[in-house]
């Protein structure tokens, strides 16, 4: 056998190796579970960006969890009120129990 012969076997073999391959994944049955769509969400931020408006929606969570502003506020940067306020904003959040107060049940009872 010539070296064009070993190599054109050699493509002829990959090429075929590659049709079998793909032929057998087409033929398969995805076994994965439907996967479901929600609503489509915006893309814009839903945190305020300007200081005023981290101020108004931070004391808003603040007064929710029975809290005011605290003292020297206003010394505080925007970026140390964007955190504060996304503090606020997780602990005002729901827990688990809340949102379904059997979701620590067994599943077998």
């Amino acid at each position: 056998m010539t070296r064009k012969q070993v190599w054109g076997i050699a493509v002829a073999a990959l090429v075929a190796g590659g049709a079998l391959g793909y032929a057998v994944a087409a033929v398969q049955e995805d076994k994965t579970p439907q996967v479901t769509v929600g609503a489509p969400q915006s893309a814009a931020s839903q945190v305020p960006t300007s200081r005023a408006e981290l101020v108004k929606a931070w004391t808003a969570e603040l007064e929710q969890a029975g809290k005011g502003l605290p003292e020297g506020w206003e010394m505080l940067t925007t970026d140390e009120i964007r955190g504060r306020y996304l503090h606020q904003r997780m602990r005002n959040a729901p827990t688990a129990e809340d949102i379904d107060p059997g979701m620590g049940r067994r599943v077998d009872e």
